[in-house]
């Protein structure tokens, strides 16, 4: 049962997951969300009810939508159980709707530059380190069992925070399995709002990223882990 909150009223949470919060409140809604693990709940549920509806009356389909970024241009695309992927590759719009193509061959792509606003702005505040954690809804459900219990692992690990891979496959169950676990967080869709940047090696040292390892070396310079950006020492 979803717990209740006595400070946030339900239709500011509503406003939240809209993206439509007035704005004189947001700052101090943003704080009270950030705090409390039953209005982020609540928050999920709006959320589903939301892209419910949305299923209903446009029909499904998985809708994309591309938008600046200190990484250059990014895509984002949600089907309706949340977003699937994120995308900041050196590749064109048609390369990416014809990835989804075929992840989704029986659901249609759809260009809406009206959807994933609320994404985009949180995005924009987690570059700006202004958002230590995401409110958003993902679907991982196409990922195989492994693959997903990877990716549920990582989407754990808070703000700043890092272990390595063996101890993801430790809390996945599969301790001898970290090679696979990299392999895994390798092709993980979403990433950033699916933090496997905060997954490093044994040794401290960042091991691999999708894309290339400025990305990871940004995104954990946002998070304020310098200490993992120095050259190790020679010894």
């Amino acid at each position: 049962m979803t717990r209740r909150c006595t400070t946030c009223r339900e239709e500011d949470v509503l406003a939240w997951v809209l993206g439509d919060p007035d704005a004189d409140a947001a700052p101090e809604l943003a704080e009270r969300m950030a705090a409390c693990p039953a209005c982020r709940e609540r928050a999920v549920e709006y959320g589903l009810l939301h892209l419910s509806a949305e299923s209903l009356r446009d029909g499904p389909a998985i809708r994309w939508r591309r938008f600046g970024s200190p990484f250059g241009a990014m895509r984002i695309a949600a089907g309706t159980g949340g977003l699937v992927a994120l995308s900041w590759q050196d590749e064109s719009d048609d390369a990416f709707v014809a990835g989804l193509e075929r992840r989704y061959p029986s659901t249609p792509v759809v260009c809406d530059t009206d959807r994933l606003v609320a994404a985009e702005e949180q995005l924009t505040e987690y570059f700006g380190r202004r958002r230590p954690r995401f409110d958003l809804l993902v679907d991982l459900t196409e990922l195989g069992d492994f693959q997903r219990a990877v990716l549920d692992a990582a989407s754990g690990l808070d703000f700043g925070e890092t272990v390595t891979y063996t101890e993801i496959a430790r809390r996945i169950g599969r301790p001898k399995a970290s090679r696979a676990v990299g392999n895994a967080l390798g092709r993980n869709p979403i990433p950033i709002i699916v933090p496997c940047h905060r997954v490093v090696r044994a040794d401290r040292t960042l091991g691999g990223y999708t894309g290339g390892l400025r990305y990871k070396r940004t995104l954990l310079d946002i998070e304020g882990r310098t200490d993992l950006l120095r050259p190790p020492a020679i010894r």
